[in-house]
This record gives C-alpha cells, structure tokens and sequence, in this order.
C-alpha cells in the first residue's frame, strides 16, 4: 500500500537555447554541415565539502582544440554580438543536478546572446544538496578564451574577471521532524481501517532529519499490504524532488486504537444467555485486545458465556457462544430429506446444542441413534 502527495514550492523550468552546443562530430562531417566540434569539456569532478570530511579534489576542464563557431557555414545563422567582460561569480549556489556556465557568472555583465549560449553549456555536476564543490580558476580561465575566440572574438579585448577561489553549493531544504511526523500521522488517518477519532498515532521513530535538494518536493509513503494499522508499524517514505527520487527514509511508530468493549455489569454464570442488561460498552484502548474483546453488541447479546465471568470484566469472545435452542432430552422433529423423499419421525436430543450444531438424536420409533443438525428449537434434519 502506498500513497502519494506532493509539497514544496513549484519551480518555473526554461527552455535551453537555440544556441545550444550540439553533439561532437568527425571533422569531415563538421567541414559538410559548416560546423564543427562542441566543446569536449566537462569540470568534473569539483571538489566536495562536507561539514565532517573536506576531500579536496579538483574540477579540472577538458577542452577541444581548434574550437570555431557551432554554424558558421549556416546562412541564417549569425555571429553573437561583441563582449567585453566575463565577471565569474566567487560564490554561487544551484538547485540543478548540473552547473551551466552562465550560472557561475555575474549575469549583469553578460550580453542576452552570450547568455543564451553560456546557458546551454552545463560544466559539471553539482554538489550533493548541502555540500560544495570547487572550480579550478586556472582551467576555467582557458575554458573561457577558447570559448570567445571561436566566435571570431579577440579574447585579449575581453576583461576576465575571475577569483581564485569559486565555490559552487547546492541549494538542500533539511525536512523536519514535525514534517515527517505529520505525513506519516496523515496517512495512517487516510489508510487506517478505524476512525480517526480512535487512532492515536505515538512514538513516530526514524534515524536522522533528511536532507534534499531544494525543488518541488512531493513522497511516498509506503507499508505492508497486510498492515493493519495498529501496534507496531513500520513504513519507507520515498522523497522526490521535481519528479526524481531524492531520499527514503525509513519510519516506525505505534499506533494505539481506543473504542468500546462490553463488560460484565454484574457475574455473569456459566450457559447464561446475555441480555443488553448485563452489559454496557465501555472505551477502552484496544490495542493489544483488538481480537480479543467483544466490541459490538450483536458479538454479545443473545449469546451464552462458556464460563463464569466476574462483574466489569470485559467479555472475550472465545467465552461468548451461540444460544442454545435445545436441552438434552427435549422432542423434535426429525428429517430425513432424501432424492425424491421426505420423511418425518419423533426424535429425543442426547445433548445441549445452538442452531447449525450436529448432535445425535435417538428415533423414539426404532429407538436408533441419528446424527443431525439442529435446524431450529423443534427441528432437526439427519445428516447423511
């Protein structure tokens, strides 16, 4: 069983440019369609920091040689227009799984076109959501020359700006123990056979407060088929961010279910037929009794305790049976119900027995023993 809701803040997605740098291609197709090799780089892999363990890796950038307009040979296709600074960012944070160019540099200093083409180019992946990673100032430096020079840009007139030190962080939202809590508590409310006003939903237990990405966060939470909503339980709640699973997160919780159980209002002997006024419901916590007391009135009335019950003792099912409808040594009827016959005799029961119960019965005719099902309190049909 599972179920699935969803929470957080939606986030608008764009489109990437038209200017999109396409896949590498062999120089001899490059030279037929006018164009040539993308950029075969990649920063990877930053470096990670985390508030226990800073591995200090580098995030080195891969670069194609001989880098020239992606459509130069393309009529329609037109050159972007000049640029004169690259200002890169010493801090950013993301909320992707991958870092574009455009989203380590001021933006304000960038031309709409060069923004457009630095967004289309994703540098690496981003940090694990809380953490850092570290690009290298020297190769992100050659990276953006090449990137200018092959828009027939003399690089030397561009100002690079860059630090010597660029951290990039990923956006994280740590989920808190009250929200865990009430999606948990909200579903067993939603799932629970009981009503809700008999659930009290207690002791909600998991390892750690998760942290994901920030984004549109939605969960699954999901338990047993066979669970049945009371006592002990567990569940795995599923965290996604914008539609891609991000963290599971295994809970556990007791459930306790309170409602009514009839009690003894006064002893109660044993083969006694209950009346409504030998006993009143009252609420009581069912948890670890739920299968074992009587919690209807049609489970007690007209039934006979199967032994002495002591006053305001609740009433367990297994001491509570049918009523009996005969005595030992009362008449009836007998039936014999055969293909194409029906016949009749005066029989006299040989024990205590309720309606559907087999007992044997003496033929007061033939004075034989037949087995039969009591029927009602004045009818009874042999078994064959």
């Amino acid at each position: 069983m599972s179920s699935i809701q969803s929470h957080g803040i939606a986030r608008n997605s764009v489109a990437k440019p038209a200017l999109a740098f396409g896949p590498l291609s062999s120089a001899g197709t490059a030279n037929k369609i006018g164009r040539i090799k993308q950029f075969a780089f990649r920063f990877s892999p930053f470096t990670l920091h985390s508030s226990l363990l800073i591995a200090l890796l580098l995030f080195p950038a891969v670069l194609a040689t001989g880098v020239m307009p992606i459509a130069g040979g393309n009529p329609a296709w037109s050159a972007p227009g000049p640029i004169t600074e690259i200002r890169v960012l010493k801090n950013v944070t993301v909320n992707q799984k991958t870092v574009t160019l455009v989203e380590i540099c001021d933006q304000e200093t960038l031309p709409s076109e060069w923004k457009s083409i630095m967004g289309s180019l994703d540098i690496g992946d981003a940090p694990p959501a809380g953490s850092e990673k570290f690009i290298d100032p020297g190769q992100l430096r050659n990276y953006l020359v090449r990137l200018v020079d092959s828009y027939g840009i003399d690089s030397s007139e561009v100002k690079f700006d860059i630090p010597d030190k660029i951290i990039v962080r990923r956006e994280s939202t740590q989920i808190t123990q009250q929200q865990v809590e009430d999606i948990f508590k909200k579903f067993v409310l939603e799932n629970s056979p009981w009503k809700n006003e008999e659930i009290n939903v207690q002791r909600v237990y998991f390892s750690g407060l998760p942290v994901i990405p920030t984004g549109k966060m939605t969960y699954e939470v999901t338990v047993s088929p066979k669970e049945r909503f009371i006592g002990n339980i567990t569940a795995s709640i599923d965290f996604y961010v914008n539609g891609e699973k991000a963290r599971t997160l295994n809970v556990s919780a007791k459930i306790e279910v309170f409602g009514n159980a009839y009690l003894a209002l006064h002893p109660l002997k044993q083969n006694q037929m209950i009346t409504t006024a030998d006993v009143e419901a009252h609420r009581i916590n069912l948890t670890d009794a739920a299968d074992r007391l009587a919690t209807s009135l049609d489970q007690v009335e007209n039934r006979r305790v199967l032994r002495n019950v002591g006053m305001h003792q609740p009433l367990e099912l297994k001491d509570l049976d049918k009523p009996l409808v005969l005595k030992r040594g009362d008449m009836v009827k007998i039936i014999y119900d055969m293909p194409g016959l029906l016949v009749t005799a005066a029989g006299q029961v040989n024990t205590d027995a309720g309606v559907g119960d087999t007992l044997a019965v003496t033929n007061v005719s033939s004075k034989k023993t037949v087995y039969c099902k009591v029927v009602d309190a004045r009818t009874v049909r042999a078994a064959h």
